[in-house]
């Protein structure tokens, strides 16, 4: 099934399930399994900053990758804190234990695809042997997200949600998108040479500070000075590492942030009316810069994706 074909399914079912979770006391955690076939499952999570257990909502119950739609701070069990935000695919293994610290007021927003144990550790055997044979199969806490892959597993959420998934038709799209995700991450994972430990997480943890700040601030058009004087670095230095550490430049990241948010907007009928308003409010320099970031990362234009997804 070609992407275009599979986005006409956002009908009122998924803005069912956002009102659900919006009518619920904010002080509540709203975890939804989709859909389940015998060795997959597509599901949704939602939990407020003013959830009592926000920071420990419990172990991983099944092997998952997890799409942020808002940003938190992550930090698995004996490892270091990372920010998952909407440009990265959050990795976790059954019984998975971690915290989660707020940087979006929002609160932890995502769509997680799950696999069982067996499936896990075949998926990982096509890149590495011996993580299969681990405890933990899945060796990354996180991999990097494509505009693309992200519109690919909202579209396979809308199906879910519009029940228009089998068994099999499910399991292959799930298994497909978990292998796409695990081996980003092992095409993305940094093996510096001849450089020591700490500097390269010094630079890691530069660019982790940029990505937070341009999640906040994403709809602002900032200058490069601006952004690296709010996280103590130079201009220079900030573009030489952020290009380093996450295969983007600041603009490029920023403008992907935008076109997941113009996505969330265009999937909403209340909101999709009106297009030039959401280039507006995105930071879009005009409605024909909006059309040309949208097609350029997702291959559709603004108003095609509307009309797709607003078919039911």
């Amino acid at each position: 099934m070609t992407m275009a074909s599979g986005l006409k399914m956002l009908s009122s079912t998924e803005h069912a399930l956002a009102s659900y979770c919006s009518i619920r006391s904010s002080n509540e955690l709203v975890d939804t399994t989709i859909f389940r076939a015998r060795d997959v499952s597509i599901g949704a999570f939602r939990c407020p900053v003013t959830y009592a257990s926000f920071r420990d909502t419990g172990p991983i119950e099944r092997h998952i990758i997890v799409f942020p739609r808002t940003g938190v701070w992550i930090q698995h069990e004996g490892a270091r804190r990372f920010l998952a935000d909407p440009s990265v695919v959050t990795i976790y293994n059954a019984a998975q234990r971690y915290e989660r610290f707020p940087e979006s007021p929002a609160g932890d927003n995502c769509d997680w695809f799950g696999v069982s144990d067996a499936l896990a550790r075949e998926i990982v055997r096509h890149f590495d042997q011996g993580a299969a044979e681990s405890d933990r199969p899945f060796t990354f806490a996180w991999a990097p997200s494509s505009a693309r892959v992200y519109a690919r597993q909202r579209l396979l959420l809308h199906r879910a949600l519009a029940n228009e998934l089998d068994s099999l038709g499910g399991e292959e799209a799930v298994i497909d998108l978990i292998a796409t995700v695990i081996g980003s991450a092992y095409g993305a994972s940094p093996r510096p040479r001849g450089q020591r430990r700490a500097a390269v997480q010094r630079r890691h943890d530069l660019a982790a500070a940029a990505r937070a700040e341009l999640l906040r601030t994403f709809t602002d058009n900032r200058s490069v000075t601006e952004i690296a004087v709010s996280i103590g670095s130079s201009p220079f230095h900030l573009c030489r590492v952020f290009r380093a550490c996450t295969g983007r430049t600041l603009h490029e990241y920023r403008n992907e942030l935008r076109i997941r948010a113009a996505l969330d907007s265009l999937a909403n009928p209340a909101r999709a009316t009106n297009l030039s308003a959401i280039a507006h409010d995105l930071g879009f320099a005009s409605h024909s810069h909006f059309v040309h970031a949208m097609r350029r990362a997702t291959d559709f234009t603004p108003s095609a994706l509307r009309g797709e997804f607003s078919t039911t």
